[in-house]
């Protein structure tokens, strides 16, 4: 059976159409940090809990990748004017895998984990 599997709490979400895949949306403004949302999504899409996954850390520096997407570059991905030397909205991604799923991390804050 197909079903959305987006994160609870998220505000935006859309239908994959598989259940292979979860979609969330990371609030760069909120409380939980950019690795909080993607070890739950991840924990979500293999229906585990998410202390039972391994650190985030032994496979991506968490730290490294905020700063990927520091304030220039999620202005970029949302239209907003940026410097020079600013990241292409159509290509501010960062893709890896964690504990047996494909992760893709956009600029705009869309998560999207996909079952390797």
């Amino acid at each position: 059976m197909d079903e959305t599997r987006v994160l609870q709490g998220n505000d935006v979400g859309w239908n994959t159409g598989t259940t292979e895949e979860v979609v969330a949306r990371h609030d760069w403004d909120g409380r939980d940090t950019l690795a909080v949302t993607i070890v739950t999504a991840v924990s979500q899409l293999e229906d585990v809990d998410a202390v039972d996954l391994p650190p985030l850390s032994n496979t991506i520096n968490p730290e490294a990748l905020d700063r990927v997407f520091a304030q220039p570059a999620r202005a970029s991905a949302t239209g907003d004017a940026v410097g020079r030397g600013s990241m292409n909205p159509a290509r501010a991604h960062v893709q890896f895998r964690y504990a047996a799923c494909d992760v893709t991390v956009w600029a705009d804050g869309t998560v999207i984990v996909k079952s390797a």
